[in-house]
């Protein structure tokens, strides 16, 4: 239960680090077609109601992607078997360290790479939208891949490939519930982050730690599903 819990958190984590949600009018504008401007506007009814169909449409993209590595992770945890125990202090020491890199004390260059897939040349729909989530949960940041990172070496420490992809899938629902709703009150959501903007390189130092500490736990063993 803790593991789930965990990766819920993850997903929640992943949504306000500095990589998503600055980006956020971005991917809602490409979902639904309306510029950031026409999404903002509180009585723009038309363009929440098709950004909220797109969102569900996105989200379902990227969460069979998630659950996709969840169940490769699981694959090769268990092909690993024998080895699983050595893997988990391995994971457990690069996961500390790549907490330790999105908190700032540590600078790791190899971990700054970022690489996203261009969205810009899939149309705006249902179909468009769900390979912009693909795409999206298929891409490496500074931000999201140390997390993921984390979640990943969860699932593959599991027994069973249907755990991994539950794990992923978990890890997905903390990343799209806010996703939605924000689609949901575009307008208001807006003025949110204009207004608290500032803050979230805090929201990064504090995914940092709780990465450092999963490793941690993963290094002495505390988090394997059974």
């Amino acid at each position: 239960m803790i593991a789930y819990i965990t990766a819920f958190a993850a997903g929640l984590a992943s949504f306000f680090t500095p990589c998503v949600l600055p980006l956020l009018p971005g991917y809602l504008s490409l979902i639904s077609g309306f510029s950031a401007s026409e999404l903002s506007k509180s009585d723009n009814k038309n363009a929440t109601r098709k950004a909220v169909i797109n969102s569900l449409f996105f989200t379902a993209g990227f969460s069979i992607a998630f659950s996709f590595l969840g169940a490769a992770a699981s694959s090769l945890g268990n092909i690993l078997f024998e080895y699983k125990y050595i893997l988990l202090k391995i994971f457990g020491i690069v996961l500390f360290f790549m907490g330790i890199h999105m908190t700032g004390i540590l600078n790791f260059k190899v971990l700054n790479y970022e690489k996203r897939f261009s969205m810009k040349k899939i149309k705006p729909g249902h179909l468009g939208s769900f390979f912009m989530g693909f795409a999206f949960a298929l891409g490496w940041s500074p931000c999201i891949g140390p997390i993921l990172a984390g979640i990943l070496a969860l699932a593959a420490s599991s027994e069973k490939i249907l755990q991994g992809i539950a794990l992923l899938f978990v890890y997905s629902m903390g990343l799209a519930i806010p996703f939605i709703l924000s689609a949901l009150l575009t307008a208001r959501f807006f003025k949110w982050i204009a207004k608290y903007k500032n803050a979230l390189r805090y929201t990064e130092k504090v995914a940092g730690i709780i990465i450092a500490i999963l490793g941690i736990l993963l290094f002495f063993n505390k988090l394997m599903i059974n």
